[in-house]
């Protein structure tokens, strides 16, 4: 429930590919439960109400059905649409550049 111990918690794709390979190296076995696990992980990421996401679509249409079938304006849909990408593309950038800058052999360069 803490926020701050989660979010440190979170990693993007620079970090699952470490994780990835280090799995790899050390069993197959583990390599498919990583991916299995991976796999689910998104799927239920995927889900989440975000606009940009299938859950962000599925909510919309959830606010159609509330509203009597009646659809929001397209313009209305088209900004929370837009403002879920960029905050999608921020958050994945943001991770990325996190995640390279923990990465081993860039910490020794630095």
């Amino acid at each position: 429930m803490n926020f701050s111990q989660t979010a440190s918690k979170v990693a993007g794709p620079v970090a699952i590919i470490a994780v990835g390979a280090e799995v790899a190296r050390s069993n197959v076995d583990g390599l498919y439960q990583f991916a299995a696990l991976l796999n689910l992980n998104l799927a239920v990421i995927n889900l989440l109400p975000l606009p940009a996401l299938d859950g962000g679509s599925l909510a919309l249409i959830a606010v159609e059905a509330a509203r009597g079938g009646r659809k929001l304006p397209l313009e209305v849909e088209q900004r929370i649409m837009s403002s879920g990408i960029t905050l999608v593309l921020l958050l994945g950038m943001f991770l990325i550049v996190r995640d390279t800058l923990n990465l081993d052999f860039i910490r020794e360069m630095l």
